[in-house]
């Protein structure tokens, strides 16, 4: 992130702050600016948390504004709001899942019942997600995500065969996934230890993961990696780029609905 990108995010956090406080004084949201603001952030840590990767992220956070967020009428009560961009997010975040991996709907609910579990406390740290982990599982996942060690690597370090490094990596990761009360973990199957080896290897080189039909066991080791990629600093933090491109669309979207028109003024010269 550049320098400018920084600033940008520093200076909507502060702004959301300021929008914060004077809409629940309020109880109404008054300006898309107000819903915007208090909702960005939020939205796109969220969206990241549950892809692992900024692409997604983005795409899943263009959704929740421009389909749900900027249908809705304002001026409105700040829980009406609330509770549609909440359930926007985790809306997004299932279609991901559903659309590019083939999860079922079904299954799909247990990202709602993950969040409905924090009731509103922060994101689990990195320290959290390995709790409880065997001394190898643990160096498995410290030199994956925050040293990002190539797997190759790790395995040499361990003197294991890259196969068993793929399955020891699937499974370290199954045991955050069962860490976190996802169901899909109990699943003890390995057949897809190499694609969500791979699924790491474009996280970790912060790349959008090639799509597979995933097992229920691979799923739950793939959420928990993208959690794992979220909480190592500054993965979760949006681009300036697309905070200022979003901002703009969903202000035209605005505009559009309310049925005014900005014309730009050109000054002619002889």
């Amino acid at each position: 992130m550049t320098s400018s990108d920084s600033r940008l995010v520093e200076c909507s956090l502060t702004n959301d702050g300021r929008q914060a406080l004077s809409v629940i004084r309020g109880l109404t949201y008054i300006e898309q600016s107000q819903v915007f603001n208090r909702w960005f952030l939020p939205t796109y840590q969220a969206s990241f948390r549950w892809t692992g990767n900024r692409s997604d992220a983005e795409d899943a956070t263009n959704w929740v504004f421009m389909k749900a967020i900027g249908h809705v009428r304002l001026p409105e009560l700040v829980s009406v709001v609330d509770d549609i961009a909440a359930n926007a997010t985790l809306e997004a975040a299932s279609r991901h899942w559903r659309d590019r991996y083939g999860v079922v709907r079904l299954r799909c609910a247990e990202i709602y019942a993950f969040e409905a579990g924090l009731a509103g406390r922060s994101a689990l740290t990195l320290e959290a997600l390995v709790e409880g982990l065997s001394a190898d599982m643990r160096l498995v996942i410290v030199l994956r995500f925050l040293r990002r060690r190539s797997l190759s690597a790790i395995a040499t370090q361990l003197g294991l065969p890259t196969r068993t490094a793929n399955v020891l990596l699937h499974t370290a990761l199954s045991r955050v996934a069962e860490g976190m009360g996802l169901n899909s973990a109990v699943d003890r199957d390995r057949s897809q230890a190499s694609q969500v080896a791979a699924f790491v290897d474009d996280l970790v080189g912060r790349r959008r993961p090639a799509r597979f039909e995933v097992t229920p066991s691979a799923w739950a080791a793939l959420l928990a990696a993208s959690h794992l990629q979220a909480a190592v600093a500054g993965n979760d933090l949006p681009a300036g780029r697309f905070v200022r491109s979003l901002e703009e669309s969903f202000e035209a979207h605005r505009m559009t609905r309310s049925g005014r028109h900005v014309t730009n003024l050109r000054i002619w010269s002889a």
